[in-house]
């Protein structure tokens, strides 16, 4: 179908042969271009660079596509001659079909054999090929075969013989053929020899501004918006722009006909796919089409359970074959083209209404056998069959998709029509709305619906409805994570567990991610709970559990909540890896999930140990895309732990009275846990501190404390120097120093820091230097850097006067503070000492600590070996360094750069 261009001179020519009345003549010239028509260089182009690449240019594409069109234009331009045929029905017949080449390349100038052979004398055919093959060979510049509407030629002998043209002549001639299908005609052996240019209907589609330039040819204009809904609807598809613009022109509002009339029962768009495209159809395709299109993607078996056709396989082969607007998609899926699609679901509507709603349970229960249950519950709310689609995603196990999505295809998405007020006889929607309810934040729509939902299970016998009852205990668990009650997360989580060991021996057996839903939910209470050993043993169980496919949300439940979980125990490189893979489980490898469907578990745990490493423009990033989250999907711990790290990022930038907001808005609304009171009291005491508030300090530290906590002990501690009452802080933290392994390393690492300020104050810089080391050491494996920005103000000054331990361990440093270090010092003004015999991984590792000011026994301790080890190695490094004593060595190490 003509559909752009502007008037050639072949055209003129065309029309004059048919005027004249000589119908071969008119076959054998391009056909005319209309007024209307619009010229795309680039698909000219294309078809120019075929010719000259390969010897077969082939252009497909539906009906309507514009292909004969794109070839009238390139033929237009192109220098060289052109021979061009019209094909239909007729030229099946081998010497009709080589008559008609014949002439057509004699019309544009190329000397070929005058005697054609007998119809029906194969022989004679043979001989003739041979001759003009012969012929053509010789031919310079090279002659140019157009064959339009090659798709009409099905006649084995006319197929071999232009095959046999195509492989013997040589560069003497270029074929180009226009066909709805692949010619059949070996293309692979073209293909694989680079021989081969293709141009398909996606080449051939408009684009936005092309259309734009048709719909003006035709005096049409649209908004830039329904423009672009056109071509997209259409996607691109010369003939519909064209009938579109047709209709379009006595239309008095052209953008409301796009929206709303395009495809009306008497529109032209809707007239030429019922006559060209399904009319065209035997009844049997006819049937297949109307019946599967209520189905985004059709497969054969889909289409055999919705049409009964056991042959609906072989005819959707076909018809993507024959291109007749079905794409396949990979996999054995096919889809129709959007406009065919409207088509028939419109005239389905018309011939057979009550079809319609049969159909998409049909297809409901269809997709739900095959496990996409996403299809299904949209398919049964389309048969409004709210019951079957709540159904769908209890016995799917698919609540959480619809209270935490993870910004993939849903069954939430296609729920949102389900009505909220009916008197449902079945647990099944209660538990759907009130997820939904909860998912928009209505606690107490979501509660009532739960309430009803249950009181229909307990009229039930305790050993049925499992899945209703699992899922029944999955929404608790989620209201009471939103409301900030512990105690019904814990029971919730108790219930959920004992549901899913009755499930994994019953007919849920079948659902893997039962197992890994109650291992995280069971894990998410112990971290609640602040037992973050017993959180990371069931949840790096729900991990193992969730590790196969159709499991990923509840694998990716289990990794945000490991994540935060290992971040609090302070092993932040583990945790900023279970982070990354929990934000990718479900979106796909390299992909992320919208931010406001990212695990808020994950984002925390990164918002933490970026708070760890001192980076706070990252922390306040993570922070941010949280707060996004959790206005979504709120979550009482979730964001009472972001108040926590937003209050030590005050701290480290000395807001201390924004540190004492930001605590006080963890505690509002809920009970918090012990532990993270705790947690925030000891914020509390420090911005006490800092402002000099040493009453307060105690008041916040005090509580902690009678709770044995070791970290409380230590704020105390600071408390008591800043009182002045150094001797008494010492005191305090001599458990703490002696404990070594029984001792968590946070904890630790600011024992060794309060000593380190402790020991300065009083002099003893020896002490001093080894206990900050100490810390040093202990913050090095996970970089942490924010216990030393904390306490900059006394430490800055103690690493000016020492510069060799600020450079060794300056990656740990605040920005400023390296910026504010002295250079390294340089060699000593003394005798060169020789090159010291090599020393060993461990002898390095011990003059390392003798650096540190550590005594044999903390050496021995931190590298668990043998005191007796220890001085072994001395003796050794003392031999090969030439030096008398630890003190010496450790200096020459130095002034060799060996630390």
């Amino acid at each position: 179908m003509a559909t752009y261009a502007a008037p050639r001179s072949g055209s003129r020519t065309r029309r004059a042969a048919v005027r004249g009345g000589n119908p071969i003549a008119a076959r054998l010239t391009p056909p005319g271009v209309p007024d209307w028509a619009v010229q795309r260089p680039r698909i000219t182009t294309l078809i120019a660079e075929g010719v000259r690449c390969c010897p077969l240019t082939v252009v497909t594409g539906p009906v309507g596509a514009g292909k004969t069109m794109a070839l009238t234009l390139w033929a237009a331009t192109e220098p060289g001659p052109v021979a061009w045929v019209s094909l239909d029905e007729y030229h099946n017949r081998p010497a009709v079909f080589l008559s008609y080449v014949v002439a057509a390349l004699r019309r544009s100038g190329v000397a070929v054999p005058r005697a054609l052979p007998a119809a029906g004398a194969r022989a004679a055919e043979n001989l003739f090929l041979l001759r003009l093959a012969s012929a053509l060979a010789a031919q310079n510049p090279p002659v140019t075969l157009v064959l339009d509407d090659f798709h009409v030629i099905t006649e084995p002998r006319v197929l071999n013989g232009l095959e046999f043209l195509a492989r013997n002549v040589g560069p003497g001639l270029r074929l180009v053929l226009s066909s709805r299908p692949d010619p059949p005609l070996p293309l692979h052996r073209y293909r694989l020899a680079g021989q081969l240019a293709e141009i398909r209907a996606n080449d051939l589609a408009f684009s936005v501004a092309e259309a734009g330039l048709l719909l003006a040819r035709h005096g049409c204009t649209l908004s830039a918006h329904s423009l672009e809904g056109l071509t997209r609807h259409t996607g691109g598809w010369a003939a519909g722009l064209r009938l579109a613009a047709i209709s379009m022109g006595a239309h008095p509002d052209p953008d409301h006909f796009v929206d709303d009339d395009l495809l009306a029962e008497d529109s032209a768009l809707t007239g030429f796919l019922v006559e060209e495209v399904l009319n065209a159809q035997p009844p049997e395709v006819r049937e297949l089409l109307l019946s599967t299109c209520v189905l985004e993607q059709v497969n054969a078996e889909a289409a055999t359970e919705l049409a009964g056709d056991e042959e609906a396989g072989r005819i959707l082969r076909a018809l993507a074959h024959a291109n007749a607007f079905v794409e396949p998609v990979g996999g054995g899926w096919y889809r129709y083209h959007t406009l065919l699609a409207q088509m028939l679901r419109r005239k389905l509507g018309r011939e057979s209404p009550a079809r319609i709603a049969s159909l998409h349970r049909q297809a409901a229960r269809w997709h739900q056998r095959n496990g996409r249950r996403t299809d299904a519950v949209r398919h049964a709310a389309h048969a409004s069959d709210w019951q079957l689609a709540a159904d769908i995603v209890i016995d799917g196990l698919a609540i959480s998709e619809i209270i935490e999505p993870t910004g993939g295809p849903s069954p939430a998405d296609a729920l949102a029509g389900m009505p909220h007020d009916e008197a449902w006889t079945e647990p099944q929607p209660h538990l759907v709305s009130a997820a939904l309810a909860l998912s928009a934040g209505q606690i107490e729509s979501a509660v009532a619906g739960l309430d009803a939902a249950q009181e229909i299970l307990e009229r039930r016998p305790a050993d049925h409805e499992t899945a209703a009852r699992l899922a029944a205990a999955m929404i608790r668990l989620a209201v009471a994570g939103r409301s900030g009650n512990l105690a019904a997360a814990a029971e919730a989580a108790t219930h959920t567990e004992a549901l899913a060991g009755k499930a994994s021996v019953g007919g849920l057996a079948r659902y893997p991610a039962i197992q890994a839903r109650a291992l995280s939910a069971r894990g998410a209470v112990e971290l609640w709970s602040g037992h973050l050993d017993e959180a990371v043993r069931v949840l790096d169980s729900g991990v193992v559990a969730a590790a196969i496919p159709g499991c990923e949300p509840a694998r990716a439940a289990c990794l945000g909540h490991l994540a935060l979980a290992e971040a609090l125990r302070g092993r932040l490189r583990r945790a900023a890896m279970l982070a990354e893979q929990a934000a990718t489980t479900c979106a796909g490898e390299g992909q992320r999930p919208p931010v406001r469907h990212a695990n808020p578990a994950a984002l925390v745990a990164l918002a933490w140990v970026h708070l760890e490493h001192h980076d706070l423009k990252q922390t306040r990033s993570r922070l941010q895309q949280l707060n996004a989250v959790l206005e979504a999907s709120p979550d009482k711990l979730i964001a009472a732990i972001a108040c926590l790290i937003a209050a030590y990022s005050a701290l480290a930038e000395g807001r201390d009275d924004m540190a004492v907001q930001s605590v006080a808005r963890a505690r509002s609304g809920w009970q918090v846990p012990a532990w993270l009171e705790h947690e925030l009291g000891l914020v509390e005491s420090r911005a006490s501190v800092a402002t000099g508030k040493i009453r307060a300090a105690f008041a916040d530290a005090e509580p902690a404390s009678q709770h044995s906590s070791l970290e409380a002990t230590v704020i105390l501690a600071h408390a008591r120097m800043a009182a002045g009452d150094g001797e008494d802080a010492r005191r305090m933290l001599e458990p703490l120093l002696a404990a070594h392994d029984r001792v968590p390393d946070r904890v630790r690492l600011q024992a060794c820091l309060l000593d380190a300020r402790l020991s300065y104050r009083s002099g003893d810089w020896a002490r001093g230097r080894r206990s900050l080391g100490r810390a040093l050491r202990l913050a090095e494996r996970e970089q942490l850097r924010l216990p030393f920005a904390l306490d900059r103000s006394w430490i800055e000054p103690v690493l000016r006067r020492d510069p060799q331990l600020a450079h060794t361990y300056q990656r740990l440093l605040p920005p400023l503070s390296r910026d504010q270090l002295p250079a390294p010092p340089g060699p000593a003004d003394q005798a060169v000492i020789p090159a010291p015999e090599s020393l060993t991984e461990r002898e390095r590792e011990v003059l390392q600590r003798l650096s540190g000011m550590l005594t044999t026994a903390e050496i021995a301790t931190e590298l668990y070996i043998s005191t007796n080890t220890v001085k072994s190695h001395v003796k050794n490094v003392c031999r090969k360094l030439s030096a008398t004593h630890r003190g010496e060595a450790v200096r020459r190490a130095r002034h060799l750069q060996l630390i």
